[in-house]
C-alpha cells in the first residue's frame, strides 16, 4: 500500500478524511478517500501500489474486461456501453472531421477502437490487462506495449480518448504529459469519469458504485478535471454527458433489494433531471484541446 502525501492536483500535503467505502467486486476490504483542504480533490489513500493494483480487476464480474453476457447486469452493461460507442463516435466525428489517426489509451477489449476503425480510422490503442488484451487482439485491433508507447514519435494522433481510464492512472502526471506530446497541435484528447458531486454520488455517498474503491485512485469534479489540465497548458473546449451511466451505477449503488430496479430508475432519471441545470451528470465526457494562445 502506498499513502499520498500531497494532493495529486495542487501538491496540497493538507487533507481531511472524506469517506470510507468498500472494494465491493474483489476483497470487501475498506478503503479511505481522503479530499484536500485547499482544491477539494478527493483521492483514495492509502491505495494499492502499481505492482498490487492488477489483483483487484482479478474478477469475472468486472465486466469492461471481458464479454459475458450471462447475467441482466452484463446484458444491461452491453446494451449501455453499445449505445454509448454510438454516441462517443457521433461526438468525435461531429468535433472533427475526415479519416482521424485515433489512439485509446486504457481500451479494454477493443470494442470501441473496432468500431472506430469501421468507420474507416486508423486506430491503436494501449490496455494493460493481459486478458483483455487479448481479446482486443482477438479482433485484430494493434495493442501497443508501454515501451512502445514511450517511443511513439510526438504530435501524431488526432484524437486520443481515455473512457473511465483517467480515475485508474497511479502516475497521474507524467501520463498526461505523454498523451499531451502524442496529441497534435490541433488534435482533441478525449477524457471521461464519474463526477464524484453529480446528485446519484451524493445521495449514495459511501456506496455510490463508481467509487470503486481501490480501482479508482481518484474522484473527479468538473473543477478538478480543469485544474489537473490547465497544469498542462491545456482547456476544456466542451462537455458532454453520459446519460445512461446514471441508471446503470444507481443501479449497482441501490441497496433496497425489493424495489431495486424501480429505485434505479427513478433515481438515475432524477440526477439526469437535476443535472440540467448544473451539467453534474453522472458521468461526463470532456473534449480538450492544448492552448495555443
Amino acid at each position: 500500500m502506498e499513502l499520498l502525501n500531497k494532493c495529486p492536483i495542487c501538491s496540497s500535503k493538507q487533507s481531511e478524511n472524506y469517506l470510507s467505502a468498500q472494494d465491493n467486486l474483489v476483497s470487501k476490504d475498506t478503503f479511505a478517500i481522503k479530499k484536500c483542504s485547499n482544491c477539494g480533490f478527493a483521492f483514495t489513500s492509502p491505495r494499492p501500489d502499481k505492482d498490487a493494483i492488477s489483483d483487484y480487476y482479478v474478477s469475472e464480474d468486472y465486466i469492461s474486461h471481458s464479454e459475458k453476457k450471462e447475467s441482466i447486469f452484463d446484458r444491461l452493461y452491453n446494451i449501455i456501453r453499445d449505445r454509448n460507442i454510438s454516441y462517443k463516435l457521433r461526438l468525435i466525428s461531429d468535433f472533427k472531421k475526415g479519416n482521424l489517426s485515433l489512439y485509446d489509451y486504457g481500451c479494454a477489449v477493443g470494442v470501441f477502437l473496432d468500431k472506430a476503425s469501421q468507420k474507416g480510422w486508423s486506430v491503436k490503442g494501449y490496455e494493460p490487462s493481459e486478458k483483455a488484451k487479448a481479446i482486443a487482439v482477438q479482433s485484430g485491433i494493434e495493442i501497443e506495449t508501454p515501451d512502445q508507447i514511450l517511443s511513439t514519435e510526438q504530435n501524431c494522433f488526432d484524437v486520443i480518448t481515455l473512457w473511465h481510464v483517467l480515475e485508474h492512472i497511479h502516475d497521474l502526471d507524467d501520463t498526461i504529459q505523454k498523451l499531451h506530446s502524442l496529441l497534435k497541435d490541433d488534435g482533441v484528447l478525449v477524457v471521461a469519469v464519474p463526477i464524484a458531486d453529480s446528485w446519484d454520488a451524493i445521495k449514495y455517498k459511501e456506496n455510490w458504485a463508481a467509487l470503486d474503491v481501490p480501482r479508482h485512485l481518484y474522484h473527479f469534479t468538473q473543477s478538478s478535471i480543469e485544474k489537473l489540465f490547465s497544469k498542462f497548458g491545456m482547456k476544456i473546449t466542451s462537455v458532454h454527458p453520459l446519460k445512461f451511466d446514471s441508471y446503470y451505477i444507481s443501479l449497482l449503488s441501490e441497496k433496497t433489494p425489493i424495489f431495486k430496479y424501480f429505485a434505479a430508475l427513478i433515481n438515475g432519471w432524477y440526477s439526469n433531471y437535476r443535472a440540467k441545470r448544473t451539467l453534474n451528470y453522472s458521468s461526463l465526457i470532456f473534449f480538450i484541446q492544448k492552448n495555443m494562445e
